[in-house]
């Protein structure tokens, strides 16, 4: 039936038609998950045909550089360019060469935060023209429940000619990784893949079983692979959110929310997350909109889903008004203020800034007329001038003057940061805002330098509680 005989081939014989040549992996979207995958199969001997749409991105690869900040990535392709790994822009010419195909372009979604499958939809039409009869679709780019069957499917079969899963293998697998680490978790963490049939669901199990160190865990079907991610990155969401409420409602009792919460986590069924000035990344702070697109078809309303994006969304806001408080409490008004923001990134330590809440932060920083300069050590001044930032080419240049220092994402270098060295650089009285995982600065420390501190989930004083608060017992026992 398959020209190639990939479902006949039977699993322990497709990782050495892989590694001997015989089976060539082409890998279309080479972004952040699209070419550390190349890179692994090409890491496992395999020969690689990338395709993108950049032809810059192309040209970069074909040069054997990085368009990517990955370190393994970077690693591999600066070895040179390798004669078993190569990239095109024609989507079509890459399909024709192609026995096994990933598909790992971007999904996002619109101004209107619906689910955006363009990309998705133009690489189906393009791989179905040029498809060859017996190649394995391994689906990777996350998408919603029913997406791959409903969209990616008819699509290529329209363009082929040809039948998923009598033609053609077709299966589901999600990327389950995290940026600046992709290579490793792919490697470590368990692989889950659904096929539109058996032999779809081995096959795809076969070959990435390749690259897969931690096991694979099959599924029933694509649609239950496609919903695997979406609840794992829903479920971080949701409980970023819980913990942000109630950093919120720390401030205003006066508690300090990182002591709760490492005495809370030490109860084993506890297990509450960091509070931010929101959630960022191309992943958590999107998904959850897929699954709620597709509860909306089922007539499900998915209102605890709805309301944890709610929380994330308006935390760079009340990060914003931390600000405005702290400078209160040093006799300044925001507008009149040099406002040093340190962190760009969507989280701590990595080079990436797509969804980064700190971008959100900024502007609403400067809306109020705050003067905002912008470091953060994983970019160069000269490319945070480019992106639109006051930037200065160090931490000390950044801070020199200013009137508050707002930490808005925890990286490691800043840790090492004394409170006795800002106290002689910012302009005092000053303060300090944290955003990120609390205590960079402690602030009884910040406090003997003549610095006020603020920091999401930190409280101040105790408040005294409302009577009402001691009576609600009682009045419900009436």
């Amino acid at each position: 039936m398959y020209e190639l005989d990939l479902a006949g081939l039977r699993s322990e014989k497709i990782p050495e038609a892989i590694r001997s040549g015989k089976l060539k992996i082409g890998v279309f979207g080479l972004g952040w998950m699209g070419l550390p995958a190349a890179c692994l199969f090409l890491d496992a001997g395999a020969t690689v045909i990338g395709a993108d749409i950049d032809a810059h991105v192309v040209e970069q690869i074909n040069s054997g550089k990085s368009p990517i900040h990955e370190p393994e990535v970077e690693q591999i392709l600066s070895r040179g360019a390798s004669p078993r790994l190569s990239a095109t822009s024609d989507l079509r010419e890459a399909a024709a060469q192609s026995d096994v195909i990933l598909i790992i372009v971007p999904t996002s979604i619109n101004a209107e935060k619906k689910p955006d499958y363009t990309a998705l939809e133009k690489a189906s039409r393009e791989i179905g023209m040029k498809l060859k009869p017996g190649t394995l679709i391994i689906v990777e780019s996350t998408v919603g429940p029913g997406v791959t069957e409903s969209v990616v499917k008819p699509l290529i079969e329209k363009a082929s000619g040809l039948k998923a899963g009598g033609d053609f293998l077709l299966a589901y697998s999600p990327i389950r990784a995290m940026a600046g680490q992709v290579m490793k978790d792919v490697r470590t963490y368990p692989r889950v893949v659904g096929g539109i049939d058996e032999d779809s669901s081995k096959a795809a199990a076969a070959v990435l079983g390749t690259v897969v160190n931690g096991g694979i865990i099959p599924v029933r079907d694509m649609r239950t692979a496609e919903t695997v991610k979406l609840f794992e990155n829903t479920y971080r969401d949701v409980n970023i959110a819980l913990a942000n409420e109630l950093a919120c409602l720390c401030e205003e009792l006066g508690i300090d929310f990182s002591e709760v919460r490492q005495a809370a986590n030490s109860q084993p069924y506890s297990h509450l997350h960091i509070p931010s000035a929101g959630v960022g990344g191309h992943c958590i702070p999107v998904n959850p909109y897929f699954l709620i697109a597709a509860a909306r078809t089922v007539g499900v309303n998915l209102s605890l889903i709805r309301l944890g994006r709610r929380v994330n969304d308006r935390m760079p806001r009340h990060t914003v008004a931390l600000v405005e408080k702290a400078l209160q409490d040093c006799k300044r008004s925001v507008g009149r203020s040099s406002v040093a923001v340190l962190g760009l990134s969507f989280r701590e330590d990595v080079r990436e800034e797509r969804y980064s809440p700190s971008k959100e932060v900024i502007q609403l920083l400067q809306k109020k007329g705050a003067r905002v300069r912008v470091y953060d050590p994983y970019f160069t001044s000269k490319e945070l001038k480019a992106m639109g930032y006051n930037a200065f080419d160090s931490l000390e240049r950044t801070v020199a003057g200013v009137d508050c220092l707002l930490v808005a994402v925890s990286h490691l270098v800043f840790k090492s940061i004394r409170v006795q060295d800002l106290a002689r650089m910012i302009h005092r009285p000053g303060c300090i805002v944290e955003a990120g995982l609390h205590h960079i600065f402690d602030p009884a420390e910040a406090g003997a330098n003549n610095i006020v501190y603020y920091g999401i989930g930190y409280g101040h004083e105790p408040k005294p509680l409302p009577e009402q608060v001691l009576s609600v017992e009682t009045d419900a026992h009436h």
